[in-house]
């Protein structure tokens, strides 16, 4: 939530941005930004709209016979579709999420931009983040960032609740033992946490 009566001393973060604290902004966005259910079923739900679609084409054009037809949907409800929902469960569990997702959009981003592996300041005031490193500076408002994220290892700047939208990842080793609380004050005095 915005506020322009908040003044609070700059917090400084000195760091390097490593591969894991980019993983884990990308995670914290994808964890973070809510997608309804069908969203989140969607390649099941296709699988079964599919099988649905082709039996009752197949049916209605007499390339089968209608009684197979019927057999051949109480078999795909029955059989198909289980398989198919645990399967996907399975899947969700056994890779733990959307980390191994982002794991090699990761990399690739580390690779392609150099400067981001470089010592990095990060200055947050009340009128934004102003970050600088050997490549140059920039400084972005709170109204680029206006929701963020805590996880255990950093905060997370977001742009919006879209996927897709800008994430900046201020790492929580960037700052000393007396800057967590006035970080997390002007955070919750210019954007929106969720979780």
């Amino acid at each position: 939530m915005p506020s322009e009566n908040v003044t609070a001393h700059p917090v400084q973060l000195r760091y390097v941005l490593t591969s894991d604290d980019l993983l884990d902004g990308f995670a914290a966005q994808n964890r973070s930004i809510a997608r309804p259910w069908y969203v989140r079923w969607l390649s099941t739900l296709l699988t079964v709209g599919l099988l649905a679609v082709v039996f009752v084409s197949s049916a209605v054009s007499g390339d089968v016979a209608a009684g197979t037809a019927v057999i051949g949907a109480v078999v795909v409800f029955i059989v198909v579709v289980p398989v198919v929902v645990g399967f996907s469960l399975l899947l969700r569990r056994l890779f733990g999420g959307s980390r191994w997702i982002y794991r090699l959009q990761v990399r690739q981003i580390m690779r392609g931009n150099p400067a981001l592996s470089q010592p990095m300041q990060a200055t947050v005031t009340d009128t934004g983040v102003h970050l600088s490193s050997a490549a140059g500076q920039s400084t972005t408002s709170w109204a680029q960032h206006q929701l963020h994220v805590e996880t255990d290892r950093s905060f997370v700047l977001l742009a919006s609740e879209r996927r897709g939208g800008a994430v900046l990842v201020l790492p929580k080793r960037g700052l000393d033992a007396a800057g967590l609380a006035p970080l997390r004050s002007l955070l919750s005095a210019h954007s929106r946490r969720i979780s």
